[in-house]
């Protein structure tokens, strides 16, 4: 069975430690969560890995990086505590495009 894996901000990561989230990652800065998420990406136990929005909006590169290599960790954004980014395009749906291959409309 496969493993779950957050990185995020302190405040965001407790609250999913104290779900019980044991691979809850908290880091400083962009610089530090792409560094683990290169880590976490070649542990073949995790198979998906929720990052905050925010520092996932620094990390496109390196998440492109990552999924166009290998189908899993399959790399989720979650909002941080200041609440969900508003956007034109829900990366979930971009995600099932991607992978399926048919749009699907949300709202």
């Amino acid at each position: 069975m496969g493993k779950i894996a957050v990185v995020g901000d302190v405040d965001t990561i407790s609250g999913f430690r104290l779900a019980g989230v044991k691979n809850s990652y908290a880091v400083k800065d962009a610089k530090e969560a792409e560094k683990l998420l290169f880590e976490l990406s070649k542990n073949p136990e995790i198979v998906i890995v929720a990052l905050t929005e925010r520092l996932a909006n620094e990390l496109q590169y390196a998440i492109e990086k990552i999924t166009k290599v290998s189908e899993y960790p399959l790399i989720l954004t979650i909002p941080d505590k200041k609440g969900p980014i508003e956007r034109e395009v829900d990366p979930i749906v971009q995600l099932i495009k991607r992978t399926i291959g048919v749009e699907v409309k949300v709202g």
